[in-house]
């Protein structure tokens, strides 16, 4: 059982972020695409002015937590505008971005704020946006590999830009080939955009688009369960579909069938059971470090990420594991109100094994951080809620 008052110093310094992490660039500006609402940005030193694709699902949820609706929303509709605009949703709102996306979030967003929204015709303008994305973007073209299933990849053909786009950059997951592999999580979301497009049309009394959507959802999970589940290690792996076979590699990845609820009762068991490759004592690391290849990168052991541990918390409590999802909640919000108690700040990622502040990377760990704020508040909220049943 958590205390809450142990949290409430960072939950202070948490609101304080949302102000000075706000942005509003309404205008083109050199490398900055204007957007109509204002939005948080993950840091205010290498992100500043920057609303990322995939963060702003993280940042979303916290804001919510802290009753930010108008905020919240006023991000989805940037992300609509952006779509509107130039076809896709960048990964950022930066023109050297347009050839990428992020890891697809949207229908995840629209679920979150409609319950908050209540407009069902706010609902079929978000619902046109994220059908759009699906066909257009992520079910279209050199996404799609011969197996149906997607990838990630941008106009270059190169696999580090395929990298970046996954939002994992850089990580040994992909073995430096990410064009080849088509990876477990992506297909979880567009599983989980399948039902959530469903549950949006059966808000809308559409039943027909309904049935449609559900069908397709059931033919990726069968995909899923034929190309990325591992019966004999009881994990799901990413597939590398130019060699036909199953990556070695274990990441945390392998939760998010949870958290899409794609993952039967079986296979939820075997997951949990191998919780033990990847906790120690912060909380989750991102990947197995038997599997790290050549040169530290900050998407492997001993780094933990807020955005993942939110996916397998999430997945965990959703499937009935209550005590390893408190559990692993509880380390991570302890890691994170550690640091904050020895540093003043939150941080864009930490080391778990010692916990610390994560200081692998590409360039300078960020001090704010956007989405470790978000799902420091989700967790913490759902833990309290849980605490009260």
């Amino acid at each position: 059982m958590i205390n809450p008052e142990e949290y409430k110093a960072c939950k202070g310094y948490i609101k304080d972020q949302w102000r000075k992490l706000t942005a509003k660039t309404v205008k083109n500006k050199k490398l900055i695409i204007g957007l109509p609402n204002a939005y948080i940005c993950p840091s205010r030193d290498e992100f500043d002015k920057k609303m990322y694709y995939w963060d702003s699902y993280f940042i979303i949820l916290g804001l919510l937590c802290d009753n930010k609706v108008t905020t919240a929303k006023g991000m989805a509709e940037n992300l609509f505008y952006l779509f509107r605009t130039y076809g896709f949703i960048p990964q950022s709102n930066r023109f050297y971005h347009l050839g990428k996306s992020n890891p697809p979030l949207l229908t995840a967003i629209i679920t979150e704020l409609f319950p908050y929204v209540k407009s069902k015709t706010w609902l079929r303008k978000a619902l046109k946006v994220a059908v759009g994305e699906y066909e257009t973007v992520w079910t279209y073209g050199y996404r799609i590999t011969p197996t149906g299933l997607s990838r990630y990849w941008e106009p270059t053909h190169t696999h580090e830009q395929a990298e970046d786009e996954s939002g994992w950059d850089r990580t040994s997951r992909f073995f430096d080939r990410c064009l080849d592999i088509t990876p477990v999580d992506l297909n979880c979301l567009l599983y989980k955009y399948e039902l959530d497009i469903a549950d949006f049309y059966s808000i809308l009394k559409d039943f027909t688009q309904a049935r449609y959507w559900k069908t397709k959802a059931v033919k990726r999970k069968k995909l899923i369960n034929t190309c990325m589940w591992d019966s004999r290690r009881g994990f799901f792996f990413d597939l590398d579909y130019k060699q036909n076979k199953k990556t070695p590699a274990w990441s945390l990845a392998g939760f998010v069938p949870l958290w899409a609820g794609l993952a039967d009762a079986e296979q939820a068991q075997r997951c949990a059971n191998n919780l033990k490759y990847f906790e120690y004592p912060g909380g989750l690391v991102t990947t197995r470090r038997k599997y790290i290849r050549k040169g530290q990168r900050q998407w492997d052991y001993p780094i933990g990420w807020a955005c993942l541990h939110w996916f397998v918390i999430k997945g965990l409590f959703d499937y009935g594991y209550r005590e390893d999802a408190e559990r692993i909640a509880e380390k991570w919000l302890n890691t994170c109100r550690k640091v904050f108690d020895k540093t003043g700040k939150f941080w864009e990622k930490y080391n778990v094994v010692k916990p610390g502040i994560g200081k692998v990377g590409r360039y300078p760990v960020q001090a704010g951080f956007g989405w470790s704020n978000g799902v420091f508040l989700k967790i913490l909220e759902m833990l309290s809620d849980s605490g009260q049943r």
